[in-house]
């Protein structure tokens, strides 16, 4: 067992046997649903009344925002005829269109490391098995994004509606108390799906 980050004072932990976990809160993220499965776009633009924030969230048209949105060619966010932004999880399903080849938030339960973590981990992240536990409940998923440098503990709408806590990106999450899991190199297998281990954003 090794501690192989330490972020905002959580210790994220590798067992021997490949498990890695920590406990923290839980922040929510609507990355990736772009409408997929009938539900609600994680961004709009320029009217800002999707899901989470386009502004706050996203970070646009500041910092790193064509991490989070598709660019449309010429600076600005991809969109629909209806204003509906594409956004991106550093997961994604090679050979699919814009509007489903990301993770959906809102249908897809999965969590969010922080690059520390993805990097000092023994095995692939991306795409494998996870677990998030909070209370009595807990949720099979798949690690599907990366975070910022300093955040630990988010996890996708889908997640948090499964476990009881509040689902939404502008005003939901845990301060507390959510066990995170995952298991490097073990591919995740979440509604009929197996993903693929390391598929990573496409530019």
């Amino acid at each position: 067992m090794s501690v192989i980050a330490m972020v905002r004072g959580v210790e994220v932990i590798q067992d021997d046997n490949g498990r890695v976990h920590w406990q923290s809160g839980a922040a929510i993220d609507a990355d990736g649903a772009n409408g997929q499965n009938g539900n609600p776009f994680a961004y709009r633009y320029p009217d800002n009344k999707g899901l989470d924030d386009i502004y706050a969230s996203a970070g646009f048209p500041n910092g790193s925002w064509q991490d989070v949105l598709v660019n449309d060619g010429s600076g600005q966010p991809l969109t629909d005829d209806d204003g509906n932004a594409y956004s991106r999880t550093t997961y994604f399903w090679p050979g699919r269109p814009v509007a489903t080849r990301a993770v959906d938030a809102t249908a897809v339960p999965y969590i969010v490391v922080n690059p520390h973590v993805r990097r000092n981990a023994r095995g692939v992240v991306i795409g494998s098995k996870a677990r998030v536990i909070y209370k009595e409940k807990s949720v099979e998923g798949v690690v599907a994004d990366v975070s910022g440098p300093n955040d630990i503990g988010e996890i996708s709408i889908a997640a948090a509606e499964a476990l009881g806590i509040p689902a939404s990106p502008r005003t939901g999450g845990a301060d507390m108390g959510v066990q995170f899991e995952f298991w490097p190199g073990i591919p995740a297998e979440i509604n009929g799906e197996t993903y693929q281990l390391e598929r990573m954003t496409p530019i």
